[in-house]
């Protein structure tokens, strides 16, 4: 069995990429409950299973957040005329759209880049602030759950056909129980990270519903260009649209 993360694994199912659209999701709720509708279940499970994973429960993962030096951010026109470091394709697009210059950089590049002002800020979820430290070399910090990772639970398909049919059964329920878990710790962790980054002198900024709408504008040629992307994507955000 395996637990690895969806947006490693876009080379064999781009579908999986769907979790990372900007700005989708209000929060990691929000996330979990498209999941728990069945958004796997329209086409990402038979191709995973094409490459012989049995998919036992899919779990939303930390968002990203959006980090900065000497200015808050607050709406779009605040990322205008800076530079970012951003991971992955995705978030470059999204950057451009919101007026930045993105470079892509590995997490263990940030902090020096930050210090340094090689770049203005970056987006990265609180856990990788936490464990980078970039706490030391940023003094903004806006929750926008601007995208998502989500982990999967797995199971070799020729494994998963050898079992009986009631520890499956079993496996199943006990994966649905742990999306659940992971679900309830991330917010616990969400929630006990903000304050921390608090208590090291970095000024947090929760984005309003307002403010997160005028984001989400501007990211529907974002959408448009992973639809160009993923021969059916469509699906998977009209999915999310009915329900999350």
């Amino acid at each position: 069995m395996t637990s690895p993360l969806d947006i490693y694994n876009t080379g064999i199912v781009p579908e999986l990429g769907i979790s990372n659209l900007p700005f989708m999701w209000g929060d990691p709720g929000s996330l979990q409950k498209t999941l728990d509708a069945g958004l796997w279940n329209i086409g990402i499970n038979d191709k995973l299973l094409k490459h012989n994973m049995v998919v036992l429960g899919v779990a939303a993962g930390g968002p990203y957040q959006i980090y900065s030096k000497k200015f808050p951010v607050y709406i779009p026109k605040d990322m205008e005329g800076k530079k970012w470091g951003i991971s992955g394709s995705t978030a470059s697009k999204a950057t451009e759209l919101l007026g930045g210059t993105p470079t892509t950089m590995s997490s263990g590049e940030l902090y020096l880049a930050l210090q340094r002002g090689t770049i203005d800020g970056c987006t990265r979820p609180l856990i990788t602030g936490l464990g980078r430290k970039l706490y030391e070399v940023v003094e903004h910090l806006s929750v926008t759950n601007m995208a998502y990772f989500c982990s999967f639970l797995a199971i070799n398909k020729k494994k998963w056909d050898s079992l009986p049919k009631d520890v499956q059964e079993i496996m199943k329920k006990a994966a649905k129980e742990r999306d659940q878990e992971q679900l309830q710790r991330l917010k616990t962790f969400m929630k006990k990270a903000i304050e921390l980054y608090k208590e090291k002198g970095v000024k947090v900024h929760v984005a309003t519903q307002e403010e997160l709408a005028k984001f989400k504008e501007k990211m529907i040629p974002v959408y448009e260009w992973w639809i160009g992307k993923v021969p059916d994507g469509q699906k998977y955000i009209e999915f999310t649209k009915k329900h999350h």
